[in-house]
């Protein structure tokens, strides 16, 4: 704690510059902004909110109402239990409206009230700031911290035990990079601390649920070449280094890791822009009794605007992920989705998604392999600048091959929001 305590006080200095995420991912006061922009992002732009000028800042409320029904609320394999879900979800966010620099922040919250299973309520909130600081023309620096206080979803494989009411926990994170320019050529690095803290719990029977040997602390270093080979191209590289450090040391998770991949991003005719990469990522855990991992990594995302109206976008994102399941030392986490956007009329957004999950869990004596199916479709309408109705369908099935790993969900959402 007082080594996480001490990498923000040091950080939150720099966070006045916070990190800058530009279309390319990159730091950098004078990137050029793609042509390729989503169906959903247009619509956006057309019914941006007003918001209230507070001197070179602009302060944007917004409150969403989501009425949802359930129908497996505890994502269980039998006796599946239903209910309506009401959530209330308030945020304010401000930025400033400077030529160079920026300084942006943000809060929100979640209340959600179930209507016959009370023990499932949950207040969620979540404060943050960034920014960033133009030193040179093609030269910035920026950083950022954040605190959000979350749950953790029903039907979560880590969960430890069977929890009376759901998982809270505390996610800290503070983070510094810089970027450099020159010419066709540029550099980015970035440094994170993550500290995720969880609060312990109980059985419906009144037996104690020790969470605390989840805590951790999570380091990253990243750092990124890329060279621009034309207007439409520019190839990368990537390298990552992390270690994983748990608070109990008897635990014996904690891990160094590293990543590496090369790629490239691309903005072809306006019409299709993206990222894809692939490389090697491992894991090498302190743990005697930990088996190492080492595994090919491909990821990217792309945004194809099929039609004037018509947006595809895909993603894929890989990773090691940690795990409290027995005998494990973590799971290979494989991420596909694919989503359709189309703007109806300039007020109306139709959307579907499709999305595969595989999590193969690895270790000296775990056999454990989940994959996650999601369907979805939902409807925006935008009432002018200030209001959004929608309404959503999400399914899940989760097919595992252990006992009580299977599921199946079904959520139909109803949602308003207003702004300004």
């Amino acid at each position: 704690m007082n080594k996480f305590l001490f990498s923000v006080s040091a950080l939150t200095l720099a966070s006045v510059a916070g990190a800058h995420a530009d279309t390319g991912g990159r730091f950098g006061a004078d990137t050029v902004r793609t042509e390729v922009v989503p169906a959903s992002e247009r619509l956006a732009a057309d019914h941006a909110p007003m918001g209230v000028r507070a001197g070179s800042f602009l302060v944007i409320p917004k409150v969403e109402l989501v009425e949802t029904y359930n129908d497996n609320i505890y994502a269980t394999e039998t006796n599946e239990e239903s209910d309506f879900i009401t959530s209330v979800k308030p945020e304010v966010s401000v930025r400033s409206n400077w030529s160079r620099h920026a300084l942006n922040a943000k809060a929100g919250a979640e209340v959600r009230k179930f209507a016959s299973n009370s023990d499932e309520d949950e207040n969620n909130f979540n404060v943050a700031a960034d920014g960033r600081i133009d030193v040179l023309r093609d030269t910035s620096i920026g950083g950022g911290v954040s605190y959000a206080r979350e749950h953790e979803d029903r039907g979560n494989p880590n969960t430890i035990g069977s929890p009376s009411e759901p998982v809270e926990y505390t996610t800290k994170i503070a983070r510094v990079g810089a970027y450099r320019g020159l010419g066709r050529a540029n550099a980015r690095f970035d440094s994170e601390v993550k500290q995720l803290e969880y609060d312990n719990g109980e059985t419906s029977t009144g037996t104690a649920i020790n969470n605390s040997v989840r805590d951790r602390t999570e380091y990253t270093q990243t750092l990124r070449l890329g060279y621009q080979i034309d207007s439409r191209f520019e190839a990368f590289v990537r390298g990552a280094v992390d270690s994983r450090v748990y608070d109990n040391k008897n635990v014996a998770r904690g891990s160094h890791g590293q990543t590496y991949v090369a790629g490239t991003t691309f903005d072809i005719s306006g019409k299709t822009r993206g990222e894809v990469y692939g490389g090697m990522t491992s894991r090498n855990y302190t743990g005697a009794n930990r088996t190492d991992m080492d595994e090919p990594v491909w990821g990217g995302k792309v945004t194809w605007n099929a039609t004037d109206l018509t947006s595809v976008i895909a993603s894929v994102d890989r990773t090691i992920e940690e795990t409290t399941v027995t005998g494990a030392s973590g799971f290979l986490n494989t991420d596909y989705r694919v989503g359709v956007e189309h703007a109806l009329t300039r007020d109306i957004l139709l959307k579907g998604n499709v999305g595969y999950l595989q999590a193969e869990y690895e270790g000296t004596t775990v056999s454990r392999d989940d994959d996650t199916y999601t369907a979805g479709l939902g409807l925006d309408y935008y009432l002018g600048r200030c209001f959004k109705a929608g309404v959503g369908y999400q399914y899940t099935n989760r097919e595992s091959n252990v006992a009580g790993g299977d599921y199946g969900r079904n959520a139909v959402m109803l949602r308003l929001s207003a702004t300004y």
